[in-house]
């Protein structure tokens, strides 16, 4: 063979190996990077290594504007030295815990607005960024069930006054426009199977006891009467709306969106439903169950409570007592877990497990409250601190909030000023901003493939800095992920049956190993 064949063929390899697409990077003034796509280049994920026994490769985000940056490291029988700065990590794979559904966003309203107010080519990318095969590896998401905060109008499906029929029931423009599109595309592009959750805020207006599709409301009548009735039909009606017309079938459902906060907050200021524990529980019992089981519905997972607080082991509580045939777990909010403290929703979580060990435990919905947090590697930590300290307390799904959200975090009906996310979409500038957000979510969704399960860990320092979640994938291959949420660089000793590898990771830095 020539030297020219020989050269052509090096140049081909090395071109090969760095077909993957970096970070375009941009410092966000006050902050730090995001990552920009626009309609022609996007950047994508690595490709996960092929198993190499005795090999462990390593993937790297950092607040320095690193982005999944690739090392590899052999096993050796010696014990590293501990300093320190030291954590050592023995991984126990008989140690065996919940299973891993998966992770993902929410197919809402403004989201599919936003992917419609760019170039297709950009839009696509977003997708393929959340669902390709070069992509982060969501597989587990939320649609809402009409209208939310993050619709352009309050809206229903049946806004004729008291058709208990539901005669008048339609899917909206939102729907047909901004939300199946979206699902379809993602559903076809993604090498995974893909769980859809829905999610209702509010019926509609006439079916509440104060007229207004937002503010405190209950339904019109007794628990179990015609309004509840009309209100469970709505819920077969959507199904059957999406399987039949489109061919979207869903996993489970969540029976009613932050009921508490429509309880309790009287003056609430966009889509609720007041739903009290017992209430929702006899709800689920004499309409809702019912009538899925009737409508073929069945085998969907039901979920209770949906909402951020302390109420969740009541809510769990009254479901277990009156509807126990027809739930499958609790979903809940992280607005409450949002400081990076040990405490709440630990020992919550621990409790509502050894109470109801059969039950699934999903977070169904995060986004940051304190501003909108573009560029800021902080928001990042945040959530990788969350979804390390839910799934070590036998969460199986972590799903994130509007897939996509404009530069003001919105566009919401209730007001202009929205929330923090994963991905913001400038539609004068044709970009869509990465945040570091969507980077260190990606640090568990791109390793941790569902059906998953969690293993245990020994660590020697774990604390509110240093936090570890080790899992064993369908595959048998193991993932770590470490977060080190000091500014000190700490050194991790990890310990596999016997073998040890050591690992620098930088302050403020996380890093998934796979082998």
């Amino acid at each position: 063979m020539n030297a020219l064949i020989v050269a052509t063929i090096v140049a081909l390899f090395a071109a090969n190996v760095s077909a993957r697409r970096l970070c375009d990077k941009r410092v966000i003034a006050g902050a730090d990077t995001v990552c920009v796509c626009n309609a022609t280049y996007c950047d994508d994920m690595p490709a996960l290594p092929t198993p190499t026994k005795g090999v462990a490769t390593v993937f790297e985000s950092n607040k320095g504007g690193d982005r999944f940056v690739e090392s590899r490291l052999d096993f050796a029988s010696e014990r590293p030295p501990n300093g320190s700065q030291s954590v050592e990590i023995r991984v126990k794979t008989e140690q065996r815990f919940q299973r891993v559904l998966g992770f993902g966003g929410a197919f809402t309203d403004t989201a599919g607005q936003m992917l419609s107010s760019v170039p297709a080519s950009l839009a696509e990318a977003v997708l393929q960024s959340y669902f390709g095969a070069d992509g982060i590896g969501y597989s587990f998401c939320r649609v809402p069930m009409a209208g939310t905060d993050y619709s352009p109008r309050p809206y229903s499906y049946d806004d004729v006054d008291g058709d208990l029929q539901l005669k008048h029931f339609a899917l909206q423009k939102e729907d047909l426009e901004w939300k199946i599109p979206f699902i379809r595309r993602a559903q076809q592009m993604s090498p995974l199977p893909l769980r859809l959750f829905a999610s209702p805020w509010a019926p509609p207006a006439w079916m509440k006891d104060n007229h207004k599709v937002n503010e405190s409301g209950a339904l019109i009548g007794a628990v179990g009467g015609a309004y509840y009735e009309a209100w469970a039909q709505y819920f077969v009606r959507f199904l059957d709306a999406y399987r039949r017309e489109h061919d979207i079938s869903f996993w489970g459902l969540t029976v009613e969106n932050e009921p508490v906060q429509g309880m309790l907050n009287k003056h609430h200021p966009f889509n609720c439903l007041n739903l009290s524990a017992e209430s929702e529980a006899a709800f689920v019992a004499r309409n809702l169950g019912p009538a899925l089981r009737t409508a073929g519905y069945s085998d969907l997972v039901l979920l209770v409570y949906d909402d951020a607080g302390k109420e969740v082991k009541e809510y769990a509580e009254a479901a277990r007592a009156a509807a126990a045939e027809f739930v499958g777990g609790v979903a809940f909010h992280w607005y409450a877990n949002d400081v990076m403290k040990h405490g709440f929703p630990d020992s919550a979580l621990d409790s509502l497990h050894a109470l109801y060990p059969d039950w699934l435990v999903i977070n169904s919905e995060a986004c940051h409250l304190k501003g909108l947090g573009v560029g800021d590697w902080q928001y990042g930590l945040r959530y990788a601190f969350d979804v390390i300290r839910d799934l070590n307390h036998w969460v199986s799904a972590w799903i994130e909030w509007n897939l996509a959200l404009d530069m003001n975090g919105g566009p919401r009906w209730p007001e202009k000023q929205g929330y923090g996310g994963a991905v913001n979409v400038d539609a004068e500038r044709g970009e869509a901003l990465k945040n570091p957000s969507f980077y260190t979510l990606a640090h568990f969704s791109k390793f941790i493939s569902p059906e998953s399960v969690r293993i245990g860990r020994e660590v020697s320092a774990e604390d509110d800095l240093v936090s570890v979640l080790t899992v064993q994938r369908p595959d048998n291959q193991t993932v770590l992920v470490a977060l080190n949420a000091d500014s000190a660089e700490r050194v991790l000793n990890v310990e596999f049956e016997g073998k040890w590898i050591s690992h620098r990771i930088p302050g403020f830095g996380i890093q998934s190993y796979i082998w």
